[in-house]
């Protein structure tokens, strides 16, 4: 034992750059566009022309938000 204690720094370490870099980006766009993907199935307007029925835009949101939340330390 190095005398730290595992709760202090966490199970999986500090945080590094890379990891708030793609916290803070990935995080606000996917919900963002799982938001779009929502609203464009409420009004009907298709934001992608290869989406017309709006499921890639908010699955797609939806892992691109889980993606920035893994790197949450």
């Amino acid at each position: 034992m190095t005398g730290q204690h595992h709760r202090l720094t966490g199970l999986r370490g500090p945080g590094t750059r890379h990891d708030r870099l793609l916290l803070y980006t990935l995080m606000p766009f996917g919900l963002l566009l799982f938001a779009l993907g929502i609203l464009g199935a409420t009004t009907g307007i298709t934001l992608l022309p290869f989406d017309p029925h709006h499921v890639v835009t908010q699955i797609g949101g939806l892992v691109l938000a889980f993606i920035g939340l893994r790197h949450w330390k």
